[in-house]
């Protein structure tokens, strides 16, 4: 599996497999446990909290003001 690209990303970071990051979620010793049932509710949950979180981006985006042509009236 490959890392992934998640918060941890600076210069200081570990690579986290997704496997690791499921064996975390769930309390599992190693990979021999991940079952698929594992896998699809860690995927399933992921993307609730990525549309959670564009959600919450949208909604606390500050909106600007498109800039004026010349033509518009003031």
């Amino acid at each position: 599996m490959e890392p992934n690209p998640g918060p941890d990303t600076g210069p200081n970071s570990r690579h986290v497999s997704v496997v690791q990051l499921i064996c975390r979620a769930y309390g599992l010793a190693d990979a021999s446990e991940i079952t698929e049932e594992h896998i699809h509710r860690y995927v399933s949950e992921r993307r609730r909290v990525d549309e959670r979180t564009q959600q919450l981006r949208d909604r606390l985006r500050p909106r600007i003001p498109r800039p004026r042509a010349s033509g518009d009236a003031a």
